[in-house]
């Protein structure tokens, strides 16, 4: 993942107006799927942490981590003093981690992080992802497929991967959803289309995935 970008751009970028509303993926799983407060929510890879901040407004408890929290303070200033505490920003490498948090977790949030790590990290951390959610909790995914307008642009790293301002992973999404399936979850809704988040000129073609332990 590439650090060094994400701390310069959260630092340049992160008090835009499009990127400090929550996302729509969010409010998608918001509306849809999250049936329920006091959500157990651990996100994998938080940004400027709008994802986070609407999610604990809305009444479940986030364990934001991220490996650039610098900018996450911009957002912080926003949470009231009885909500604050179902918020815990850490520094910290998910695919690293082992997500022993002291918590029964019931869901897990990636939005624009799976795109951003290879397939090797991606085979470290499904699995743990998979072992770590409760039976019956969700796992939210929303990145770029091989579909999206910017693949084949810029210098080829492999395995689907092009360099531009930053590299990402292109990802093919049946192979996905079948490596998914193959670890026992659940799919519930699938959709690969763009028009789901403009950016300025970036219209992506992305692929949202909600799926469940069984």
């Amino acid at each position: 993942m590439d650090k060094k970008y994400w701390q310069k751009y959260y630092k340049t970028h992160g008090k835009d107006f499009s990127i400090v509303k929550q996302s729509s993926f969010a409010t998608f799983c918001m509306n849809e799927f999250f049936d329920q407060q006091g959500l157990n929510i651990v996100e994998l890879g938080s940004g400027n942490g709008r994802d986070a901040i609407y999610f604990v407004h809305h009444g479940q408890n986030v364990i934001a981590l991220d490996q650039s929290m610098g900018t996450f303070d911009i957002e912080e200033t926003k949470i009231s003093g009885e909500i604050k505490g179902n918020l815990t920003s850490l520094a910290e490498d998910f695919i690293q981690s082992d997500f022993s948090y002291g918590c029964v977790i019931d869901v897990f949030y990636s939005r624009f992080t799976m795109h951003a790590i290879n397939q090797e990290d991606e085979g470290i951390l499904l699995p743990k992802v998979y072992k770590s959610l409760k039976t019956g909790g969700l796992f939210c995914i929303e990145a770029r497929t091989t579909r999206d307008p910017l693949y084949g642009k810029g210098e080829y790293c492999g395995d689907h991967t092009y360099l531009t301002d930053h590299r990402r992973r292109f990802i093919e999404s049946n192979q996905f959803l079948e490596k998914m399936l193959s670890l026992g979850f659940k799919l519930l809704y699938f959709n690969e289309t763009n028009d789901l988040s403009v950016y300025k000129d970036d219209n992506p073609v992305l692929m949202r995935i909600i799926l469940r332990k069984e």
